[in-house]
């Protein structure tokens, strides 16, 4: 009688226990390029009010999902949406493991474009040189020939000049008061240690500012987000100088904690675009960054 009892209370706690289970689906979404996490993406099931976000590791989870055949929704800005057919069964969570998001190409291709001549170099914007440069563009044909041949001094996204961009390096604005544009000869030089870039399209959502009508633009020198390694370049032009050499050795985080980066450039020239005038620019950059945990630095 007693093995009965003890029985029959083991197999009601065993349905209990079961019935309490969740029962749902959770998962990872990364970037396919970077491998790193999206946040806020969201997660809908159709043909239900079930929608998720991800947080800030790029995870989401579902309970109490009905059985039987599902449809995930999966979907955020300047990315394909992914639908994903699971099946849930009772008591289980289903583990969809890493879900990977690839850019949106019709998005990309209407990325707004930042250019800037060595006009806008010079803090007096004299207008006394002439080189065109690039800094971002898309896949855009029309764009991508627009910046390379015309340049700033004839051509304007949507007419508008680059004081409407906003050009920040880790949070803080770079655009001068007096005129509203990013003086790029402040860092000239250091391609190696700028290059750590973020753009946002138009007047779309920024995590460091509430940006401008043609995007913004993040340059992050954290000495952490450099790859660990060392990069020597040497190139000839004929634009206002003629030789430019740039060294940088990034040591990556150490187990320690510690980061650092450092990076040297030269561009000079005899006489180089404008006759009868000499070049000599030396640059140095320096970052160090100490970890203390995974929220603080």
């Amino acid at each position: 009688m007693k093995k009965l009892i003890f029985s029959t209370f083991f197999v009601m706690q065993v349905v209990f226990v079961f019935a309490q289970s969740a029962t749902g689906v959770t998962g990872k979404v990364v970037d396919s390029k970077t491998q790193k996490a999206l946040q806020n993406v969201v997660i809908t099931i159709l043909n239900t009010n079930l929608t998720s976000l991800t947080d800030s590791s790029g995870t989401f989870i579902f309970n109490d999902v009905s059985l039987g055949n599902q449809l995930l929704q999966i979907k955020t800005q300047g990315y394909e949406d992914q639908l994903i057919q699971v099946e849930i069964e009772a008591g289980k969570i289903l583990n969809l493991g890493v879900v990977i998001l690839v850019e949106d190409q019709t998005q990309e291709q209407q990325l707004s474009l930042i250019t800037i001549t060595e006009n806008d170099l010079g803090d007096d914007n004299s207008g006394s040189e002439s080189t065109a440069g690039l800094l971002q563009a898309s896949r855009d044909a029309f764009q991508q020939a627009a910046a390379f041949n015309w340049g700033q001094a004839r051509f304007r996204i949507r007419g508008l000049d680059n004081e409407y961009a906003t050009t920040m390096i880790n949070g803080v604005t770079m655009n001068k008061i007096y005129d509203g544009r990013p003086q790029w000869g402040n860092w000239g030089g250091l391609n190696d240690a700028t290059r750590n870039q973020e753009f946002t399209m138009g007047s779309a959502p920024s995590d460091y500012t509430f940006g401008g009508i043609l995007g913004t633009q993040e340059i992050n020198t954290r000495a952490s987000i450099y790859r660990k390694g060392s990069r020597v370049s040497f190139a000839g032009t004929n634009t206002n100088y003629s030789w430019r050499m740039m060294g940088t050795h990034a040591s990556g985080m150490n187990t320690d904690g510690w980061a650092f980066v450092v990076s040297a450039g030269r561009r000079w020239a005899k006489e180089g675009y404008f006759e009868g005038t000499d070049y000599a620019a030396n640059s140095i950059f320096a970052s160090v960054e100490k970890k203390f945990n995974d929220k603080h630095s």
